[in-house]
């Protein structure tokens, strides 16, 4: 397999150590990372790139993780892309911002429903309990996805 053939990865985190932490992870899993500092940067590689996943940061400068959150799952051609909230924030604590985004109404180009993320690692979690947890989320079959030339097309297949 060529470095071309393997597996994106889009790390969307903004300190330096934690990029590189990740970045290791993904490459023992035989993944190819693409990394960003923020929010901003990472949605800016999504407008050329789809990954087959993204591994996303909740406190970042400029935008944070918590706004991207709320861009991809709105965002008819990101939110089958799998995702892995990777966080010091505790769950709860992002789990309660989503409760309250559900409160709002909605605006036109918005999802009905902000979703819970399925996948949501805390930074202090054991090396190999990530690894599970990235390659558990990219093969989920709820993420129906397929990358093709860089664009996304979602799965007509059952």
């Amino acid at each position: 397999m060529t470095l071309t053939d393997k597996r994106k990865v889009l790390i969307i985190e903004d300190e330096m150590e934690m990029r590189f932490y990740l970045m290791t992870v993904v490459t023992s899993l035989g993944f190819d990372p693409v990394m960003t500092r923020n929010g901003a940067q990472g949605l800016e590689m999504l407008k050329t790139r789809i990954p087959d996943l993204i591994i996303l940061d909740i406190m970042m400068p400029e935008k944070g993780g918590a706004l991207v959150y709320r861009e991809l799952v709105a965002n008819e051609r990101y939110r089958k892309i799998p995702l892995m909230i990777f966080s010091g924030v505790d769950r709860s604590a992002f789990e309660h911002y989503v409760k309250m985004l559900n409160t709002e109404p909605p605006a036109d180009t918005q999802v009905a429903k902000y979703p819970v993320p399925k996948y949501y690692v805390e930074k202090s979690a054991d090396p190999d309990y990530l690894k599970k947890r990235i390659t558990t989320c990219m093969n989920d079959p709820a993420f129906q996805i397929q990358i093709s030339r860089g664009t996304a097309n979602e799965n007509t297949s059952g």
